[in-house]
């Protein structure tokens, strides 16, 4: 198997190598540098790396020595209250800040973002304060076994039926002023503040909204009111006792916390855009996007300052400099591929992991698969027989609204009459085989086909774990190797199995060429002449995203593994923010994306829902574009159960259909962390399903 970046890659690289330049913000730990541009007066890369500093360097491990802290990994799998206002204590107390803030470090990052100080408006994208951390809180988080505890919330509950939330804020959250504007009292987070953060970030209440979670706001929340000065009333799309979307940890999905979006109504738009203004320890200084942003400690902060007087991100896209800078002391943290670590450890470095007891992974989607026929909240039609995935008869892509003049079965309700509306006669399928089954042996064919013991191996250093599903893993609550799928139709109703139907193990075959092979033949792809007919060329979409650079290496030894079978197979590299997903949100993605995988981990409770970007209900908001009507069904059904014994039942039942369908097809997890010098001697953060858990750095510990 050919594991090397290959030329299908080239253009990538050289985007990367002539990013370089940017390098030449590495001025060192000068952490009072907050001159934004002022950091490219260094004048080039870093020299000849020197020994590491201290002469005591920390033990080559591959986790941090000093693993205390708040987060409680071994309560993860714990059940959720089963209801709300009962769902736990208030926030437990942090460790105790060190002396108070002092001293500085330097971060670097591929990419450095652009701020983003109100979340709504603009690209899909995570500002650079976001990458950083530290101006942000939660409402909630995940504490002492349980992910809904109460943060900048002093009391939650739900009415008993189920049709709204009440959340009651803790008084004195300070709005923390940005540097240079210390005299300008931003007043703080009360009831009115939050409702308008929070309904310009919905998609129900703002149709406009690019928040990050605006779907999955969408898919639960309608309007939301203030009562009084801090309490806020959420009226709920359909009963749910247990989660809301609106913690660190989430429900669904992982929610940033409420940040200040009416300085755009006093400060003008353009300021506020750039201007991130939150309740956390840390506030913003000077920030140039591709250059440098620094965050500075507080003070004085209602639950934690930070440790770390100040803290510089700078961007540095390739890493053996940022070897080189970690080495010279010009920076103090990376994040670098998993294949680096080991020679990186091994001069004294400490990989630190900063998400305890989670993992980020990647999975490859197949969206254009538009299953839903009506909006799941709204009951509008969707007409997905005209969106452009079904424009053509692709090989993964599943139709279940027949051809033009035609007809379907299996649909069911509202739109079902129209669904001989598409646009292609489907003349391909072998004889008695629909479309949706063709192309759900194309799926299953190219997942068995990757052979992720040979990426874990060879790309990971063997830290990773095979995955086969977004949903589902070995280091998942309720794992089970030898569970079978059974057969599900596409709306979700269990059937017998026969013929080409069958039921699907989770523990899928691993690379096995043959049996890919066999499953594209009873597609109707036979093998002639080393190519598949019929089988156009397919396109994988992949981008450098938490895995790091190495994903783009996943992508190239997954093509490798898909031009054996004999199918014609090229890589596309495109901005995940600013153009794959806005073509999900439009229902135009057609092409399989080998994306994170961070909708879903292993520390996800079993009795949650799966989330709600594989159906209609997140729009018009955030979706991949695998939209499914057994998932919207499940979703509500789960949501609205307040038993979690049958909560857990249905998920690993929504586990099973997804698995089955192939909405994904899983590739590896790995533990998420950083590389650090030995002035870093922890990083133990609050527990989060969400990848990009390092978003607290005043629980960084120095030496």
């Amino acid at each position: 198997m050919d594991l090397s970046l290959n030329k299908r890659w080239a253009p990538v690289l050289l985007a990367l190598a002539s990013m370089l330049l940017i390098a030449a913000v590495a001025c060192g730990g000068d952490d009072g540098d907050d001159g934004g541009s002022s950091g490219a007066a260094a004048t080039a890369a870093p020299a000849a790396p020197a020994a590491p500093a201290a002469t005591a360097a920390p033990a080559a491990t591959a986790k941090a020595a000093d693993a205390g802290g708040t987060s409680d990994a071994a309560a993860t799998a714990a059940p959720a209250a089963t209801v709300a206002k009962d769902a736990g204590p208030a926030a437990t107390s942090a460790p105790d800040a060190m002396g108070g803030p002092e001293g500085s470090l330097v971060r670097a990052f591929r990419t450095l973002e652009a701020v983003y100080g109100i979340g709504y408006v603009g690209p899909y994208r995570t500002s650079a304060t976001n990458q950083i951390g530290g101006i942000e809180e939660s409402l909630f988080n995940f504490q002492n076994g349980n992910p809904m505890t109460p943060f900048l919330i002093d009391t939650w509950d739900i009415d008993a039926g189920g049709t709204r939330a009440r959340m009651t804020l803790k008084k004195g959250l300070k709005w923390q002023s940005p540097v240079g504007y210390e005299d300008k009292d931003f007043g703080e987070l009360n009831a009115a503040e939050l409702v308008e953060w929070f309904n310009r970030s919905n998609a129900t209440t703002n149709p406009e909204s690019t928040y990050g979670d605006s779907g999955d706001f969408a898919a639960i929340f309608l309007e939301a009111k203030a009562v009084d000065d801090y309490t806020v009333e959420i009226g709920l799309v359909s009963p749910v006792y247990y989660c809301l979307p609106v913690s660190q940890f989430g429900c669904l999905s992982a929610a940033r916390g409420p940040h200040k979006v009416t300085s755009a109504d006093t400060e003008g738009v353009e300021w506020a855009r750039a201007n991130h203004i939150g309740t956390g320890p840390y506030v913003q200084g000077a920030c140039t996007p591709g250059d440098r942003c620094t965050m500075h400690a507080v003070s004085e902060h209602w639950r934690q300052v930070g440790n770390v007087a100040s803290i510089t991100g700078i961007q540095v896209p390739e890493a053996t400099t940022q070897i080189a800078m970690l080495k010279n002391g010009a920076i103090d943290m990376t994040e670098l591929d998993y294949k680096l670590l080991p020679d990186v450890i091994a001069d004294g470095y400490t990989f630190l992991e900063t998400m305890p007891g989670g993992f980020v992974g990647q999975s490859i989607l197949f969206p254009g698969n538009l299953w839903e026929h009506s909006h799941a909240r709204t009951n509008e039609p969707l007409e997905p027989w005209a969106a452009p995935p079904l424009e053509k008869d692709y090989p993964w892509i599943g139709n279940p609204w027949g051809h033009a003049g035609g007809t379907c079965s299996n649909g069911d309700g509202l739109g079902h009459e129209l669904c001989g509306n598409a646009p292609y006669t489907d003349t391909d399928n072998p004889s008695g085989m629909d479309d949706m089954e063709q192309a759900r042996l194309v799926r299953l064919a190219l997942s068995t086909a990757i052979d992720r013991g040979a990426i874990n191996d060879s790309l990971l250093n063997s830290i990773g774990t095979p995955i086969y599903s977004e949903y589902m893993g070995p280091e998942y609550p309720g794992w089970d190797a030898s569970r079978q799928t059974g057969c599900f139709d596409y709306v979700g109703n269990e059937i017998s199995c026969s013929g080409t139907l069958q039921s699907v193990p989770w523990q899928i075959s691993d690379g096995d060429l043959d049996v890919a092979g066999a499953l594209l033949d009873a597609a109707g792809y036979p093998l002639v002449g080393g190519q598949r007919q019929g089988f156009e060329k397919i396109t994988l979409q992949a981008y450098s995203a938490e895995a790091g650079p190495v994903g783009l290496e996943v992508a190239d030894t997954v093509m490798s593994d898909w031009a054996r079978l004999g199918i014609e197979i090229e890589g596309l590299v495109e901005d995940y923010g600013g153009v794959i997903s806005p073509r999900m949100r439009q229902r135009i993605q057609f092409l399989p994306v080998l994306k994170n995988g961070d909708v879903h981990s292993n520390v996800y409770p079993i009795d949650w829902p799966l989330p709600t970007v594989d159906t209609s209900s997140s729009r018009p908001g955030w979706g991949v574009g695998f939209e499914s009507q057994a998932g919207a069904k499940w979703l509500f059904e789960i949501l609205g159960e307040q038993d979690a014994s049958v909560r857990a039942e249905k998920h690993l039942n929504w586990v099973d259909y997804s698995m089955f369908w192939l909405q994904y097809a899983g590739v590896f997890q790995v533990p998420k962390g950083i590389v650090v010098n030995d002035r870093v001697k922890s990083w133990d953060g609050y527990q989060q399903h969400y990848s990009n858990v390092s978003g607290n750095p005043e629980f960084i510990v120095l030496n």
